[in-house]
C-alpha cells in the first residue's frame, strides 16, 4: 500500500505540473542519501548501494567529459582515461546476466520449486567465489561480501527470495481492489475481482501467495522486485544521460546540529560515501589547477622579477613561458593552454609557499628601511 500510495503522489504531482505539448525543457532533482552500511545489510541495502554505484559510475564519467572538453578547448595532451570501468566489475557482480550475477541467481532460485535463502547463497559462492576480487564469503555468518566503491559491505542473505518474490495475499488485494474508499479502490483496481489483475491467479491456496506466483509466472505477468528495480534505474540512467547534470554534495559536519563543530569520522564518512573522493582522485590525474594567464603574470612575477623585459611588448601567455622557465618547473608538472595554465596537483600550493618566502623577504627589507629612516629622523631631532 506504501508504495503504491507513493506512486500515486508521484503522477499526481507530474500531472500538476506538467505543461503544453511542445515544450521538452525541465528541471529535475534527484535526491539520494547515498550509500548505506548498517549492522545488517539485507536485499534493500543491496538495491540502495547497487543504484549508488550506478549514479558513482556516471558521476565519474561526466566528471571526465567535462575534464575533456577543458583540454580539448585549451589544446591540452591529455589521454583517455574511462574513470566509469574503475565502477563496472562490481555492476557486473550486480547486475550481468551471463555469466549470471546476484539479481538474475536471485530471480532464476525464485521460480526454483524447492530453493531457500541457503541455497540461493551456496549457487552464488559456486558462481563467484574466487572469481572476482569484488566478492567474498564471510567466515562465519550466511551470505556474501561486496566491494563496492565506497567500502566493503557484508550482505545477510535470510529472506531474500521472499523479498523478492514480494508475494501479495490475494484475498486482501481483491478485498482493497473493492474497498468503499475511493482512493484505495483506485490504487488496487487491477486487483479488483472480474478484472483479472496481476493478482488474480486462480489459485486455491489459503495465502494465494505461492499460487500467485506460479500462475503469473506462466501468464508472463510475474516481476520480481530486482527485475522492477533494475527497469526503473535503467530509466533514470537513461533520462540523466539526456540531460545537462550538476552534482551538489551536502555534507553534515556533526549529528548533535552544533555550529563549530566538526566530527571528523563522520565527515569523512560521508566525503567517501557521496563519492567526493572518488571525484578528487579523477581531477589529481589530470592537471586540477588552472590559472588565466594574466592573474599567472601579475601573482608570480614577484618569484622572477627580471625575466620578462620591460622595453618591449609581452603578451601573457609568453610572460607565464618565460616565468615557468625561469622557475626551472619541470615540462611535465604542467601545462600551457590557449588561455590558462594548467597545474599537476601540488605544484600551485608549492608556487604559493615559495611566493610568501619571497613577499617575507620584501616585507622585512621594507620594514629595515622604514625603521631605519624613523630611527634617523628621531636622531637628528635629538641633535
Amino acid at each position: 500500500m506504501y508504495e503504491r500510495m507513493f506512486g500515486a503522489l508521484v503522477s499526481r504531482i507530474n500531472k500538476a505540473m506538467s505543461r503544453p505539448e511542445g515544450k521538452s525543457t525541465f528541471i529535475g532533482v534527484l535526491d539520494i542519501a547515498g550509500f548505506e552500511i548498517l549492522e545488517t545489510n539485507s536485499f534493500e541495502q543491496m538495491c540502495i548501494n547497487y543504484t549508488n554505484e550506478r549514479l558513482q559510475q556516471f558521476f565519474n564519467r561526466t566528471m571526465f567529459v567535462l575534464e575533456q572538453e577543458e583540454y580539448t578547448r585549451e589544446g591540452i595532451e591529455w589521454n583517455f582515461i574511462d574513470f566509469g570501468m574503475d565502477l563496472q566489475p562490481t555492476i557486473d557482480l550486480i547486475d550481468r546476466t551471463k555469466p549470471i550475477g546476484i539479481m538474475s541467481c536471485l530471480d532464476e532460485e525464485c521460480v526454483m520449486p524447492r530453493a531457500t535463502d541457503k541455497t540461493f547463497t551456496e549457487k552464488l559462492h559456486g558462481l563467484w567465489a574466487g572469481k572476482s576480487d569484488k566478492y567474498d564469503v564471510p567466515r562465519f555468518a550466511t551470505g556474501f561480501i561486496i566491494r563496492h566503491y565506497a567500502s566493503q559491505v557484508e550482505y545477510s542473505t535470510e529472506g531474500w527470495l521472499e523479498k523478492n518474490k514480494d508475494p501479495l495475499n490475494e484475498n486482501v488485494t481483491r478485498l482493497l481492489g473493492n474497498s468503499s474508499e475511493p482512493f484505495i479502490a483506485q490504487l488496487y483496481a487491477d486487483y479488483a475481482a472480474g478484472e483479472g489483475g496481476p493478482g488474480d491467479s486462480g489459485a486455491a491456496t489459503g495465502d494465494g501467495a505461492r499460487g500467485r506466483v506460479a500462475a503469473t509466472l506462466k501468464r508472463g505477468a510475474f516481476r520480481t522486485v530486482a527485475q522492477r528495480h533494475k527497469d526503473q534505474l535503467n530509466l533514470l540512467m537513461a533520462q540523466l544521460g539526456s540531460t545537462q547534470p550538476h552534482f551538489v554534495r551536502c555534507i553534515l559536519p556533526n549529528s548533535d546540529k552544533r555550529a563549530g563543530l566538526v566530527d571528523t569520522p563522520l565527515v569523512l564518512d560521508q566525503l567517501r560515501c557521496n563519492g567526493v573522493l572518488e571525484g578528487i582522485r579523477i581531477t589529481r590525474q589530470g592537471f586540477p589547477n588552472r590559472v588565466p594567464f594574466p592573474e599567472f603574470r601579475q601573482r608570480y612575477e614577484i618569484l622572477a622579477p627580471n625575466t620578462i623585459p620591460r622595453q618591449v611588448f609581452v603578451d601573457s601567455k609568453q610572460a607565464a613561458s618565460l616565468l615557468l622557465g625561469a622557475l626551472g618547473m619541470d615540462p611535465e608538472r604542467f601545462r600551457l593552454g590557449h588561455t590558462k595554465v594548467f597545474f599537476r596537483a601540488g605544484v600551485l600550493a608549492e608556487l604559493e609557499e615559495t611566493r610568501d618566502v619571497e613577499l617575507s623577504k620584501i616585507i622585512v627589507q621594507f620594514q629595515a628601511v622604514a625603521r631605519g629612516a624613523m630611527s634617523r629622523s628621531r636622531f637628528r631631532r635629538r641633535i
